[in-house]
């Protein structure tokens, strides 16, 4: 069974029904729609990249995108964070592979977790279960930012899917955040 990356920093291989191939499409889908949404949001990235992981147990893929020190606020960067799943999904459903177990891949904990982290590192509250505050300034549930992130995936999916190909048709399956301004820019809508 092949293997993706959980992008945690001790990654562990998650099991996939999916080829090594689609597993890096949706991955280049992944990193794209991250990028893509960032750059909507006026956070130019520097890089996006999709890398072959090996190890001891077997092969797979992971991927990463990187960001210019540009200033965001906490929901938008959980806007970012939660985008690169929805990315992901999109993609599977648009080529005829979504179904729950890969949906279940597709899952990005990691990148929920981040954005939770890092919003509340900036006084932002997102919760998990529950209502969100009482004050929509102070903060949102994870339900909320995902389903926006998904909106803003869906409205872009021109941009991303130019990105993820670009991505997919680079020799080292990297892209600059140059590259990326000009493709959102040619696909935005």
């Amino acid at each position: 069974m092949p293997h993706l990356d959980d992008h945690r920093t001790d990654p562990a291989a998650v099991d996939s029904p999916l080829s090594l191939e689609q597993i890096r499409a949706g991955l280049a889908h992944h990193e794209a729609a991250h990028a893509v949404v960032a750059a909507v949001l006026g956070v130019p990235c520097t890089r996006v990249r999709v890398m072959r992981v090996v190890r001891e147990t077997g092969a797979g893929w992971t991927g990463a995108t990187s960001y210019e020190n540009a200033p965001v606020s906490a929901y938008g960067l959980a806007l970012i964070a939660a985008a690169g799943e929805h990315g992901e999904l999109h993609h599977l459903e648009a080529a005829g592979l979504l179904t729950g177990a890969t949906a279940r891949t597709a899952c990005a904990a990691h990148d929920r977790d981040t954005a939770i982290s890092a919003a509340a590192s900036l006084g932002f509250t997102i919760t998990l279960d529950g209502p969100p505050p009482a004050d929509p300034d102070a903060g949102a549930t994870w339900t909320e930012v995902s389903e926006e992130a998904r909106g803003l995936v869906a409205e872009q999916w021109p941009a991303v899917h130019a990105v993820a190909a670009a991505l997919l048709a680079a020799p080292d399956l990297t892209i600059t955040g140059d590259d990326v301004a000009a493709l959102v820019a040619a696909h935005r809508r």
